[in-house]
């Protein structure tokens, strides 16, 4: 199971601009706080949610939440200045440390094969079924391959 943790901030404006979709930031520590994606053009809603995934998502999910938003102010200043203003709220994803996921996606290691969604997908005796982007060897990963799973699986009972 892989892990693509989500920090959401909301503000109480837009100060990175309405218009503005999706911020990338380089830093001194590859892969921390480098993807952003607004919610403002979409919403009208003044948040802004950064990504991590893989061994800094997971090093994420040990953090305390101040710690983290403290993190993301850091960077956030860095690209917008000092004068920008805390956020009103915060929402942030431990999918690693969620006892019935245990991560956010699922993620294929070296040396396996699609075999291995077509194996979680298979039934027990005809009467339990299983479904989910997990189980979807043709879109895992995504919502629309949990759906699909899920009109295959209802379609074996």
């Amino acid at each position: 199971m892989g892990v693509l943790n989500k920090v959401y901030l909301k503000f109480p404006e837009a100060f990175w601009g309405e218009d503005l979709e999706t911020i990338s930031y380089v830093g001194e520590r590859l892969g921390e706080w480098c993807d952003w994606l607004s919610f403002a053009p979409f919403t009208g809603e003044p948040v802004l949610m950064a990504f991590h995934g893989g061994d800094r998502g997971f090093a994420l999910e040990d953090l305390g939440d101040n710690e983290i938003v403290a993190g993301a102010m850091q960077t956030l200043r860095v690209m917008f200045g000092d004068d920008i203003p805390d956020p009103e709220g915060f929402i942030i994803t431990r999918w690693g440390k969620d006892p019935f996921s245990f991560g956010a996606y699922s993620h294929i290691p070296p040396f396996a094969s699609g075999d291995d969604y077509d194996a979680l997908a298979e039934s027990v005796d005809d009467v339990l079924f299983f479904a989910g982007e997990a189980t979807s060897r043709e879109y895992p990963g995504t919502v629309h391959g949990a759906y699909l799973s899920g009109i295959r699986a209802a379609g074996g009972i």
